[in-house]
């Protein structure tokens, strides 16, 4: 089907007219899957085929003859790790080898994708997957050649970003409590560091002062905040990275450093709009690399994401690039010597649409 013989195991739900079902929700030809719409994860027609094998057990054989050419390397995975392979291994062995990369999905890049919008005659480009490019300065000696050998320059993100933008303009984190939850709305200065700022220690009890919370809760809070405490003293290197891969930043803020419910909550949301999730769901290592409340004693901190101590902080001041990874696949692409896209049907090549 498709130029790929098989046959299905007797038996299957998934008859073949199925399948062509199934073909028939891929892009139309010639279609260009960023400026699709809708749900562009795992979309239509890429994942019915391994549903198949766990769900009704189908059974596909083994194709009787060969229907595809012959390659030096086969990639499973059209990611940025399988086009990185693939980029590596052209690099090291040459520009005639022939690579074939395999994916499940219409459009490569795996999570870094982008999204293309036509609005008023114009093309807006924005980021279909993972957002940024997380502290490059950190990355190994392979990935930041990977960087310039596609022609990203992330230095020149600074010409364009300016560092002192709310520090210039007196601004900084307020956190909003509602009446709903607390009984009145307050807007207040936030006590806690993030990305946007870090708090004048000055500040700080001022600010908790204003929380709707418990007196309790305040005083606590204040000492979670000021104290240099290492609430894990008594465990080596090894056994701080192990419990605090296991549990969540609220247990450790609950059952170790003893905070109250209430503390809890307040900070449980801090995360949500960097994970999408509270930290009843990220990891306390998580919150240590972040440099959260009560975790600053756990290990020797520098900048710049090296650490003298049991554990390596990550340096969290890093380049946020607004399309995403997406902005490595396809420089890759497009510098990987005649990489080309196919959709499995129409012979629609993407080479050549995807600039650096």
């Amino acid at each position: 089907m498709n130029g790929v013989a098989m046959s299905l195991a007797a038996g299957s739900s998934l008859s073949p007219l199925e399948l062509m079902a199934m073909d028939q929700r891929r892009p139309p030809k010639g279609g260009y899957p960023p400026a699709l719409t809708g749900m562009r994860g795992s979309h239509p027609g890429s994942f019915e085929v391994a549903h198949s094998l766990i769900l009704p057990g189908a059974n596909f054989a083994r194709p009787s003859q060969q229907t595809d050419g012959t390659y030096d390397l086969v990639v499973v995975g059209g990611g940025i790790s399988g086009l990185s392979a693939a980029f590596f291994y052209r690099q090291r062995v040459g520009p005639d080898v022939k690579i074939l990369i395999l994916d499940n999905h219409d459009d490569f890049g795996g999570h870094a994708k982008r999204n293309e919008f036509k609005v008023g005659g114009k093309t807006l480009i924005g980021y279909g997957g993972s957002q940024s490019i997380d502290g490059p300065a950190n990355y190994s000696a392979a990935a930041k050649q990977l960087l310039k050998d596609v022609g990203i320059e992330t230095q020149r993100f600074y010409d364009y970003h300016d560092k002192e933008y709310f520090k210039k303009r007196n601004l900084g984190s307020a956190i909003w409590f509602s009446q709903e939850a607390y009984g009145k709305d307050v807007l207040a200065q936030s006590a806690f560091r993030d990305f946007l700022s870090t708090p004048n220690p000055a500040s700080v009890a001022a600010a908790v002062e204003t929380y709707p919370i418990s007196n309790e809760s305040k005083k606590a809070l204040l000492d979670l905040l000021q104290n240099d405490r290492d609430y894990l003293a008594d465990l080596g290197r090894t056994e701080k990275i192990e419990l605090l891969r296991k549990i969540s930043y609220r247990d450790y803020l609950l059952n170790h450093i003893g905070a109250t419910q209430e503390i809890a909550d307040l900070i449980n949301d801090t995360t949500r709009g960097y994970w999408g999730v509270g930290w009843d769901a990220v990891s306390a290592l998580e919150g240590y690399r972040l440099g959260n409340p009560g975790t600053a004693k756990l290990g020797h901190r520098q900048s710049r994401g090296r650490s003298t101590g049991p554990i390596r902080a990550v340096h969290i001041s890093f380049p946020w690039w607004k399309l995403g990874h997406s902005e490595i696949d396809r420089p890759a692409v497009d510098t990987g010597g005649g990489a080309r896209q196919h959709d499995g049907r129409s012979g629609h090549h993407a080479h050549g649409l995807f600039p650096a």
